[in-house]
C-alpha cells in the first residue's frame, strides 16, 4: 500500500485548480484535502490540516507566510497571441517556374505556466493554438502541394533566470 500526500491546492483560476485537483486524484499517490482561492483560506487551512503538500501560485503562498520544500509554487496566465507575417514559394525546375508571396495571418491563444526551482531559477512551459485568418494554397493545377494549415500547435519548455 502507496502512502498517500495529502496536498492543499491555492490556485485563483478555477480552470487550472479543477485540472491540477483531478490530476493529483488519477495519481493515485495524492489527495486533495482543500482547496483556497486567496491568502487567508490557505493560511487557515495549512495550519488546520496540516498537509503534505501545498500547491498555490506564488502570490498566495508569500501572503500566506507558507515557504519550504513542501510548496510547490504554480504561476498560469493565459494570453491572446498573434502571428503576422509572410509566405513564398518559389518554383524551379519546371517549364515555367515562378515566385508567389502571400501575407499570413494567424490568431489564438496561448497558457503559460512557471514553477519556481529556487529563488531566481524557474520552469517555464508554454502551449496554445492558433487559427490562420486565412488559408492559402500552392499548388500545380490541378494538384495542391501546399495549403497553409488551418490550425497550428505552439509549445515550448525552458529554464528562466529572474533578476531583482
Amino acid at each position: 500500500m502507496h502512502d498517500i500526500a495529502r496536498v492543499v491546492l491555492a490556485l485563483e483560476a478555477p480552470d487550472v485548480a479543477e485540472e491540477v485537483l483531478h490530476f493529483l486524484d488519477r495519481s493515485e499517490r495524492a489527495r486533495v484535502v482543500a482547496t483556497a482561492v486567496d491568502d487567508r483560506q490557505l493560511a487557515e487551512a495549512a495550519r488546520q490540516l496540516e498537509p503534505d503538500a501545498v500547491v498555490a501560485q506564488p502570490r498566495l503562498a508569500e501572503a500566506a507566510g507558507i515557504q519550504g520544500p513542501t510548496l510547490l509554487a504554480l504561476e498560469t496566465r493565459a494570453c491572446v497571441s498573434g502571428t503576422v507575417g509572410r509566405l513564398a514559394a518559389q518554383g524551379s525546375n519546371a517549364y515555367e517556374p515562378r515566385s508567389v508571396a502571400s501575407p499570413l495571418v494567424a490568431a489564438g491563444g496561448t497558457l503559460r505556466a512557471a514553477v519556481p526551482l529556487g529563488s531566481r531559477v524557474e520552469l517555464r512551459a508554454r502551449a496554445g493554438a492558433m487559427a490562420a485568418i486565412w488559408r492559402d494554397a500552392f499548388e500545380f493545377s490541378p494538384q495542391v502541394f501546399h495549403r497553409v494549415a488551418s490550425v497550428t500547435l505552439v509549445g515550448d519548455l525552458g529554464i528562466g533566470v529572474r533578476f531583482p
